[in-house]
């Protein structure tokens, strides 16, 4: 190890490995930093599932290059191996808590580009820190991030006994950024509520749809849950997550009373867990400016919960390219414009091109119609035919919505009473009624 880098990351995820590759390959001394003792242990609750691979997104169009076993972004020239198994992904099926099915995507018989693509990311976090092993990084395991100190021109990092000192840091230390609290943007922020997520994988499930995302609303002692089922990349074995809003959820609990739920237990009935995670995950308003004190946030640390997976490789990377590009304006003597070109790309296509709102709207179904049969009316109505192919939870969103507004006739007619509730809340954003309801 060195006294000085030019750069330390913090966080060695997908965003802060990218980062450093980056900064890495512009020749740059690049420390990242830690907490756990082997950084592609997975320990947390996790999707590991890639999307969107079938539209833009973040500006650019993502996909798996079987031949030489790459992930691959064709706008922005990232590029780095993967030696894991791929699973593609071709519809998702929503169900509502009377099993009322809305479905992206036409079936197998029709199947195009997938909607997403299930990956190990144990192994993908072991092929990036091989990748940037070659670029001389110096990743340092087991060193937690407890705080920084800022002098002139330089910021040192305080890890455990450890300090390192730098010109620049990167903060990829995901939801929950003791580095964004520490900056104080926190104070700046709404906080709008708090995932609970309890997930496991599962051996011996029984899918009603294969190669396909399962995702259901459901009610736990009368409060919402969600459940999410995605297959593995390999083998037989399925992601079961179970997310909810509600602090007085019992997710052990909510496992059994789910999988011998009559709606669910066909589907669990041989199941057996392999592995469990969890997780609690803060949801605030975004960070809009993400950078402060010669501190670059990027990755899952800025945004609303998280940014996808290749939104947080696609910041880690264009983030280290921005911090490279200002240590050489820096050398230069030049005029300095890389940050604040990174920070409007931030603008652009983050904030203003993806909506937190429209995000949140996905778990604020069960908050909008607050009654079982009026969600099991809505996705009935909805259902009737087949939504475009998309896991994409912005661009969902927008189908659902105008599809939802070209049945206004229908409801006023059938349900007038659920277009009274209808009316008291899309003029409301989804973190408003979120944050009522979870309120009370």
């Amino acid at each position: 190890m060195k006294e000085r880098y030019d750069v330390t990351v913090i966080g060695a995820g997908p965003a802060g490995l990218l980062a450093a590759k980056a900064l890495a390959q512009n020749g740059f001394d690049v420390a990242v930093l830690e907490r756990k003792q082997d950084p592609a242990a997975i320990t947390r609750a996790c999707g590991q599932s890639l999307l969107p691979p079938n539209e833009y997104f973040f500006g650019d169009i993502f996909h798996y290059n079987e031949r030489d076993k790459r992930f691959c972004f064709s706008v922005s020239g990232l590029s780095f191996p993967y030696t894991g198994p791929v699973k593609s992904l071709y519809n998702w099926h929503m169900f509502s808590p009377g099993m009322k099915k809305m479905q992206f995507g036409c079936g197998e018989e029709k199947k195009t580009a997938p909607i997403a693509l299930s990956y190990d990311k144990d192994v993908l976090i072991k092929d990036l820190l091989r990748d940037i092993a070659c670029d001389h990084v110096d990743v340092c395991a087991g060193t937690e991030y407890t705080d920084m100190q800022f002098g002139p021109g330089t910021i040192v990092v305080k890890a455990g006994e450890k300090a390192f000192q730098s010109s620049f840091v990167i903060a990829a230390d995901g939801t929950n950024s003791r580095v964004v609290q520490k900056l104080g943007y926190n104070s700046n922020r709404r906080h709008i509520a708090n995932l609970y997520v309890q997930s496991c994988f599962i051996k011996g499930f029984k899918p009603p749809h294969d190669n396909a995302i399962i995702t259901a609303v459901t009610f736990v002692d009368e409060k919402p849950v969600y459940l999410f089922l995605l297959p593995r990349a390999e083998g037989d074995e399925w992601n079961f997550i179970i997310l909810t809003l509600e602090a007085g959820v019992d997710l052990t609990a909510a496992y059994d009373r789910i999988t011998k739920d009559a709606r669910f237990a066909a589907w669990f009935k041989a199941a057996k867990k392999t592995k469990e995670f969890a997780a609690i995950e803060y949801i605030y308003s975004p960070i809009q400016r993400p950078f402060r004190n010669n501190v670059l946030i990027v990755g899952d640390a800025g945004a609303c919960q998280e940014l996808e997976c290749l939104g947080a490789m696609l910041t880690g990377w264009k983030g280290g390219l921005a911090i490279a590009a200002a240590l050489k304006e820096q050398e230069l003597g030049i005029m300095p414009r890389a940050i604040a070109q990174y920070e409007d790309w931030w603008l652009n296509t983050y904030i203003k091109q993806y909506d937190y709102q429209d995000y949140l709207s996905i778990f604020g179904i069960a908050y909008m119609f607050s009654k079982p049969e009026v969600i099991d009316y809505v996705f009935g109505l909805m259902g009737d035919e087949s939504f475009p192919a998309t896991f994409n939870p912005y661009r969902a969103v927008g189908l659902l919505g105008g599809r939802l507004q070209s049945l206004m006739p229908r409801i006023m007619q059938e349900r007038p009473d659920i277009l009274q509730v209808l009316a008291g809340t899309m003029s409301l954003f989804p973190s408003d009624i979120m944050g009522q309801t979870l309120k009370k």
